[in-house]
């Protein structure tokens, strides 16, 4: 009986996790640029949105040309950190949208440590 109790415990555990990292998925995007001071693209620098309601992330990391996206965002107030070793890192703040609207480009410039 005790074993059955803490397998059932556990069941319900894990069901509760997926449901928070479902919280954080969505259909809104956002999407930018990362430079350096002198304008070229940064490439390899990890983005991490957090959903700030739910404390759950989605990740991503810039192209050669700096160029970076994060799809599948639910609605609500994001915080977005931008870090590569050698450079001071970026916060900015999102707030997506219920209805999908189109978030402008976000242009971060990263500055040499």
């Amino acid at each position: 009986m005790r074993r059955m109790l803490v397998l059932v415990a556990g069941v319900c555990l894990g069901a509760g996790l997926v449901v928070q990292a479902s919280d954080v998925r969505g259909m809104n995007r956002i999407a930018g640029t990362v430079t350096d001071a002198a304008g070229a693209p940064v490439a390899g620098v990890t983005i991490k949105a957090t959903l700030d309601a739910a404390g759950g992330a989605i990740d991503s990391q810039s192209d050669a040309k700096g160029a970076w996206a994060v799809a599948g965002m639910a609605k609500g107030e994001w915080s977005v950190i931008f870090v590569k070793p050698g450079f001071t890192g970026q916060k900015a703040k999102v707030i997506l949208p219920a209805d999908m609207s189109r978030v402008p480009p976000i242009k971060i410039v990263l500055k040499k440590d």
